[in-house]
């Protein structure tokens, strides 16, 4: 059974994990490489990064907060209640899954979609 929304934080850990890649240290000030950490963790760390400094925010992330080129990723976790089944980004959140999934297919055909 599914909990709603609103009694579960976006923050809270629900199984996916990340690691900084080792070459990519040098743009992630406090984050250790090479350590499996929670993925709501990175994501409030490199918020708070890009709020210090905006300039980082064309360096350090892309169409998603945390680059796939930067940062491995291992785990499930399940989707958080209220998001519709298509989308892949939060900024997807409010659109048409079925659009944004041919549109997807349409600009990334044999890609996986950062």
């Amino acid at each position: 059974m599914a909990v709603p929304s609103q009694e579960v934080p976006v923050s809270a850990p629900r199984g996916r994990e990340a690691r900084l890649r080792s070459q990519f240290a040098q743009l992630y000030a406090g984050i250790s490489p090479d350590v499996w950490v929670p993925v709501e963790l990175l994501l409030s760390q490199v918020t708070e990064m890009i709020h210090k400094d905006r300039t980082k925010s064309g360096v350090i992330t892309g169409r998603r907060l945390l680059r796939d080129e930067h940062f491995e990723f291992r785990g499930a976790s399940a989707r958080p209640v209220g998001l519709p089944d298509g989308s892949t980004r939060l900024s997807d959140a409010g659109a048409d899954p079925s659009a944004a999934v041919s549109e997807s297919d349409q600009n990334h055909r044999g890609e996986r979609d950062p």
